[in-house]
């Protein structure tokens, strides 16, 4: 039996850590020969982080009426895996139905939705996603939100950590300059708490450490975040990266700092953590779940709410043997999340799918064009 061709199903295409998931998975399956095709329901926000795909994988941009994107997207994955990967916690219950009656469908649980979800969404997730193929969970506390509060079958959650690529080259180089510098990489959302991290790096910077914190990422909050610094008085101390996307330039910036940091009160498997281990860098993180699942003893811990938390577990890692403790940590840290386990086991769950006999892919060359161009 042919292998199915690989549909990846995003309602946007933006930067932010679903699209590296993505990115990775694209990538590494083409890379491996499939057949992949990445299907974005709206062009609205489109960013050109979508350059870094395989120029092997086909990419859809869909327009038109969203019923004419929804009937577009069903011609689509008929006879290929659908596999949708949501997010913000929506459920998006018109993309499902579109889907209805497809039997490889898989969705892609990003994070614990817990704060924007209530019973009722619950509910209807479950009643919706009970139907697919198959969840993926990207981490340990991802699957328990989907089996304590989703309350799906458990025989249907699979949990894949996520993982990220090999840091990519580039020609781009960043000088230290002897400041201890820190860096965060997040989309400006309010869940990411800038301002309490703003507040902590503040008060350390007021203990008298000579201190750099480089922010990477846009957003929403990104104007809150701005006047914070300035009231703090320390918007001479932040670095502004906005909403870098190549993974290159981004890389040079991790590389070129002496330590990770992240106030999230909410996230999934983070891909700006995992990205740090890469690089060897102790982190100082807000203590959630998944922030431990993904740094364990790469990192110190701290309340989300209390900037003085911050401000105490930083001044441990300016000691410099607990630096270097730290630093050889994630380094071995890293090697945990690999590239090639997650996408072995997005492999094994795809190959499982068998597909009614009519549901395969037109062989008219005019119809496969057509979809190639869609």
């Amino acid at each position: 039996m042919d292998e199915p061709e690989i549909c990846l199903i995003v309602r946007r295409f933006t930067i932010g850590g679903l699209e590296r998931v993505v990115l990775l998975l694209a990538n590494e399956l083409s890379a491996r020969g499939r057949r992949v095709h990445v299907i974005i329901l709206d062009p609205v926000g489109l960013r050109a982080m979508i350059t870094e795909m395989a120029p092997e994988v086909t990419i859809h941009v869909l327009s038109g009426s969203w019923a004419g994107r929804l009937g577009r997207l069903r011609e689509l994955t008929r006879g290929r895996i659908a596999h949708f990967h949501p997010a913000d916690g929506r459920i998006h219950p018109t993309v499902r139905w579109a889907l209805r009656g497809h039997p490889g469908v898989f969705v892609t649980y990003h994070s614990d939705y817990t704060p924007v979800r209530n019973r009722l969404t619950n509910m209807l997730d479950r009643a919706i996603t009970g139907r697919s193929r198959g969840v993926v969970a990207c981490s340990k506390s991802v699957e328990d939100f989907c089996l304590r509060e989703v309350r799906l079958p458990a025989g249907l959650v699979t949990v894949v950590d996520n993982a990220v690529p090999a840091p990519s080259a580039g020609s781009v180089r960043v000088e230290r300059d002897g400041v201890f510098t820190l860096v965060a990489v997040a989309t400006m959302n309010p869940h990411k708490n800038h301002v309490g991290l703003l507040q902590g790096f503040a008060l350390a910077r007021r203990r008298g450490h000579r201190l750099r914190l480089r922010l990477i990422g846009d957003g929403p909050a990104v104007a809150e975040a701005f006047g914070a610094a300035a009231e703090l008085g320390v918007s001479a101390d932040v670095e502004w990266y906005g909403g870098l996307w190549q993974s290159s330039v981004v890389g040079a910036l991790l590389s070129a700092s002496d330590a990770f940091v992240s106030a999230s009160r909410n996230e999934g498997l983070p891909m700006s953590v995992l990205e740090a281990l890469q690089h060897g860098l102790p982190m100082v993180l807000s203590d959630i779940s998944p922030h431990r699942d993904a740094a364990a003893d790469a990192a110190v811990y701290f309340d989300p709410d209390a900037p003085a938390q911050f401000a105490d577990r930083l001044a441990e890692l300016l000691d410099a043997d607990a630096h270097r403790r730290h630093a050889a940590a994630s380094r071995r840290r890293s090697a945990l999340f690999s590239a090639e386990e997650f996408t072995e086991r997005h492999l094994k769950l795809y190959d499982a799918v068998r597909f009614p006999e009519g549901t395969g892919r037109p062989t008219d060359r005019r119809a496969m064009r057509r979809q190639e161009l869609s």
